[in-house]
């Protein structure tokens, strides 16, 4: 049986299947009206009802940002159990940043797929339209705990770098800043600006702030 859509005031306001006695107009609903009456718009000039694309649209939005949330959904557990784990000292903070890069990948994924839908200028593109929660691909952060960092200085370059802090300024607001820091970013700019500026100061020997900062992590 046809869908016939009851359109008031030049305006769809609902759905019937039997010619209805009213006083309605009724139209047939469009190819590929799946009920939902935000995706279709009456042109009262013609007198027929045809898919918006602004509404397609924005059901496909609706549908993406569903689909992402099952995917976060889905490693949240493995997120909480990485992040558990850490803690105890059974996995690395690579582990969890792993994880998290992951969970970004979703989200950005996500987002290009909502820029992607609005993109499209043809109701039957948008409707066809698929992504894939892995298309923005998001390396992993690289991140250290306080005594991870320090193990990738030598004893000396570490005892080099405290007595330097303790009579220069500079020097001491950095290892402060390590020092307050809940870890340590690798790919930090501010990161690698210390590193490297300890190898000007010729703290470091020429070349070991590239093997500091490029160092291999180690992930469970």
């Amino acid at each position: 049986m046809t869908t016939m859509l009851i359109i008031m005031a030049g305006a769809v306001v609902g759905t019937t299947t039997p010619d209805d006695a009213n006083g309605y107009t009724l139209v047939p609903a469009p190819e590929g009206f799946d009920g939902d009456l935000a995706t279709v718009e009456y042109d009262t000039a013609a007198g027929t009802a045809t898919l918006s694309l602004a509404g397609v649209q924005a059901r496909r939005i609706a549908a993406i940002k569903t689909e992402a949330a099952t995917h976060l959904a889905a490693t949240a557990w493995r997120l909480q159990r990485a992040s558990e784990r850490e803690r105890a000292g059974w996995l690395q903070l690579a582990d969890v940043a792993c994880v998290l890069a992951e969970r970004e990948s979703v989200r950005r994924s996500s987002d290009a797929a909502e820029a992607a839908v609005l993109g499209l200028t043809d109701v039957a593109a948008v409707r066809a339209f698929t992504w894939a929660p892995d298309a923005v691909q998001v390396p992993a952060p690289r991140l250290l705990t306080h005594e991870q960092f320090i193990q990738r200085f030598t004893p000396g370059e570490w005892e080099a770098m405290t007595t330097a802090a303790r009579t220069n300024a500079a020097m001491d607001a950095w290892m402060r800043r390590f020092t307050l820091a809940a870890f340590v970013n690798l790919d930090d700019p501010a990161t690698a600006a210390g590193v490297q500026a300890l190898e000007l100061a010729s703290i470091l020997a020429s070349g070991r702030a590239d093997e500091v900062l490029a160092g291999p992590l180690i992930a469970t």
